[in-house]
């Protein structure tokens, strides 16, 4: 279809270049066959001229002999094209010349044979002489003229002589083109004269060039032939008057004649060739795509028929996975997407039948701890352990889900009274306090801490009743855990001062709400400031100070603590940078890291990019930790700790002497300094035995070579009981309480901080 429709545009541009063609050719032959008339016309106005001179002449005859001269010398200054007028009698004498000059040798017997014709023909009444042969004279045309008698008879023959140079010099304005011709030949097609483009041309023999333009009888017409027999086509339009020897030819190349059609023709023909290429290679790209859609199709169709053989092994992969998502792989329990669905249901039941609900959360306390220490495969064992023996404690109607972790969620469904939850809450920390026997090989104790909330009481919808259920589940952790409590908001008025903080605390990490005050370590060698601690407060906009005892642990259950932990340190390292700038003395800053923060081993990288962001040593840097930290995490520690050694960071454990107390435990992490602990300190004046901890702490610590700090020194005889006993640096409000910046920078450009 695309080559026949091809095939219909070239036809259709075919035919229309050949129409152009004619008609460019028919616009030739007009405006030459115009040109012709127009020329012979004029040729014809000539020669009727000078018949009227011959008319003239006639008086001659007539006997007014007088009168001829000056008319017809009157007529030719009138007249440019004629040049010479000759009068002749019958015997051929010369009667009358309009300038001097000699006749030619055959112009007597041409005259004879015009007035004295063949028997049986008539007298011309025009007739060529012959032509003069001078160069100056080639343009000269002799006509002969009969002068007629009173009895109509010839009584002489009048010589006109035109200029037809002059005549043919009047169309040289006329564009015939570069190959035109204007030509004008006798009968015998002698060219009488020609003008072209360039110029008349000089014609001194008889030429036959025209041969075909002979045979010719019509007055006027057009044909197509080679004029010069070399091989080039002319179109020539001719015309000849009546009774005129003369006949005007036009004649053009018919090259030159197409050559604007044959430009335009090759134009179109490029053009078209052009649009050919590119609509076949559109045709072919097109055809190539359908190709190729026909073989998508198939291979969709062939996928289609294997997606169908598919379909009922999706639907049953659908319903398992289902199943999968809405429940705890390890426990077989609902999971928190699951239970939220449920509990929805549930609660607009509730809202229909008048029950109580009880929605409690639980988690497992020191559940960690056991991960940690007896590994993820016992802690696994243990969670299996605690969902069999919850589902044993409740009814099929109450629900019970893993909502991730240790922490559980249970919802006790149309209670008769509000109290039987209390009994379902006992029941369940008494039963889960019970070990649970060979896991592993372990016999395991947790404990459960469960906060409860009631429907409607605690709260109308899934939200309310989640969030007053945690805050309470986190009331019996800080209550001392194996527990349960009710929500009641009476009765824990903080929380939601809590909550509200913990909100705020993300915030006021990224907003520079924080700020550090900093305690002096005095050395008591010398009582010259030997280092400081970074403790960071919460300037809060609505609340003032905030101490660290109200958001750390927010920011530790949250997860804050880790971008908190960040802060502290840049924090650090900000302040000592400022302080080399201005001059100061620098001594080494120590900040807290928790164990949530030991169990980031990315920790000790951030630390590494903050030393070279500011450009300190590693020494001007000292981390605290607490046991509970080694406790927790012994393992990821270890690794921390010595990688924070490498950057020369000295690592203190903080708090000594409150936790699990064991220097052969310590002595294979890397703890440069050992912190008392206040609860030593406060009474070592009255209590021998804190006295005697003490003093030991710091032999063994020595032996250790390790350095002793004593926290919470506020009596000058504690500070004396401590040098006796051979502590090296204390710390307390005996010195110094901790202090914003400007009042640290005071405090280090004093000499020394000696007791009065």
């Amino acid at each position: 279809m695309s080559l026949g429709l091809l095939a219909l545009v070239w036809s259709f541009t075919w035919q229309r270049l050949e129409s152009e063609k004619m008609l460019t050719r028919a616009n030739a032959n007009v405006q030459q066959q115009n040109l012709t008339a127009i020329i012979s016309e004029n040729l014809g106005q000539v020669l009727d001229r000078g018949k009227l001179m011959a008319i003239t002449a006639e008086s001659w005859f007539d006997g007014h002999e007088s009168e001829v001269p000056a008319r017809l010398s009157a007529m030719i200054a009138a007249d440019r094209i004629f040049l010479r007028v000759v009068l002749y009698d019958r015997q051929l004498r010369r009667v009358y010349a309009s300038s001097p000059g000699e006749d030619p040798p055959a112009l007597h017997s041409a005259m004879g044979r015009f007035l004295h014709p063949p028997q049986g023909q008539a007298m011309a009444r025009l007739a060529m002489a012959p032509r003069p042969q001078a160069d100056e004279q080639a343009w000269q045309i002799p006509l002969m003229i009969p002068v007629l008698g009173k009895d109509d008879r010839a009584a002489g023959v009048l010589l006109v002589v035109l200029d037809l140079g002059y005549f043919l010099q009047l169309y040289q304005h006329i564009d015939i083109g570069r190959t035109g011709l204007i030509q004008v030949i006798r009968h015998d097609g002698e060219i009488v004269a020609e003008a072209r483009q360039e110029g008349l041309v000089l014609q001194r023999q008889v030429a036959h060039v025209t041969p075909h333009l002979l045979p010719i009888n019509h007055p006027q017409g057009a044909m197509e032939a080679e004029l010069y027999r070399d091989g080039r086509t002319f179109l020539s339009n001719y015309q000849q008057s009546d009774h005129m020897p003369l006949r005007v030819v036009v004649s053009r190349e018919m090259n030159d004649i197409l050559a604007p059609h044959k430009a335009t023709r090759n134009r179109f023909l490029s053009l078209l060739l052009v649009v050919s290429t590119l609509f076949l290679g559109a045709t072919f790209w097109v055809t190539q795509g359908i190709r190729r859609q026909g073989r998508y199709a198939a291979a969709l169709a062939q996928a289609d028929q294997n997606n169908r053989a598919l379909i009922s092994q999706l639907e049953e992969e659908k319903r398992r996975a289902f199943v999968m998502a809405a429940h705890d792989p390890l426990t077989g329990l609902p999971n928190r997407r699951m239970f939220n669905e449920l509990l929805n249901s549930h609660l607009q039941q509730a809202k229909r039948n008048r029950k109580h609900y009880a929605l409690m959360y639980m988690d497992l306390d020191r559940f960690k701890q056991v991960n940690d220490t007896l590994g993820h495969h016992v802690g696994d064992l243990l969670l299996q352990a605690v969902s069999a023996r919850l589902r044993s404690l409740l009814r099929e109607s109450d629900l019970i889900a893993r909502l991730g972790g240790d922490e559980f969620a249970i919802l006790l469904t149309a209670l008769p009274r509000a109290d039987d939850a209390a009994v379902v809450a006992s029941k369940i920390v008494t039963e889960l306090c019970k070990p649970f026997p060979n896991l592993d090989g372990h016999d395991i104790e947790v404990s459960p801490s469960i906060g409860v909330a009631l429907f409607p009481r605690d709260g109308n919808d899934t939200d309310a009743l989640c969030r007053n259920a945690d805050a309470a589940m986190y009331q019996s952790k800080r209550a001392g855990r194996a527990r349960y409590t009710f929500y009641d908001a009476s009765l824990n008025p903080t929380d939601a001062r809590l909550f509200n903080l913990a909100q705020r605390l993300p915030k006021a990490i990224a907003e520079g709400e924080l700020v550090l005050h900093f305690q002096p370590k005095v050395n008591l060698s010398n009582y010259q400031i030997s280092g400081l601690e970074a403790l960071v407060r919460w300037q809060h906009p609505e609340l003032g100070l905030i101490y660290p005892n109200d958001f750390i642990p927010l920011a530790e259950r949250t997860g804050a603590i880790v971008e908190l932990g960040d802060w502290v340190a840049e924090a650090c390292c900000r302040q000592l940078a400022s302080w080399r700038a201005q001059g100061q003395r620098l001594v080494p800053i120590a900040f807290n890291v928790s164990a949530i923060q030991l169990h980031d081993d990315l920790l000790p990288e951030r630390i590494a990019q903050l030393l070279a962001q500011y450009n300190l040593s590693g020494e001007l840097l000292q981390v605290e930790i607490t046991e509970t930290c080694l406790v927790e995490s012994m393992d990821v520690a270890s690794t921390v700790l010595n990688q924070l050694e490498q950057l020369g960071i000295h690592i203190s454990l903080d708090d000594y002497g409150s936790g699990f107390s064991s220097l052969g435990y310590i002595r294979t992490l890397p703890i440069h300094c050992l912190k008392i602990d206040r609860g030593f300190i406060h009474d070592i004046r009255n209590s021998p035995d804190d006295a005697v901890i003490v003093s030991s702490i710091i032999t063994l610590a020595h032996n250790l070579n390790m350095c002793v700090v004593a926290e919470g020194v506020e009596l000058v005889d504690q500070l004396v009981h401590l040098k006796t006993a051979g502590c090296d640096q204390v710390q307390g409000y005996f010195f110094s309480r901790p202090v914003p910046a400007d009042k640290a920078s005071e405090l280090l450009s004093l000499p020394s901080l000696a007791p009065s």
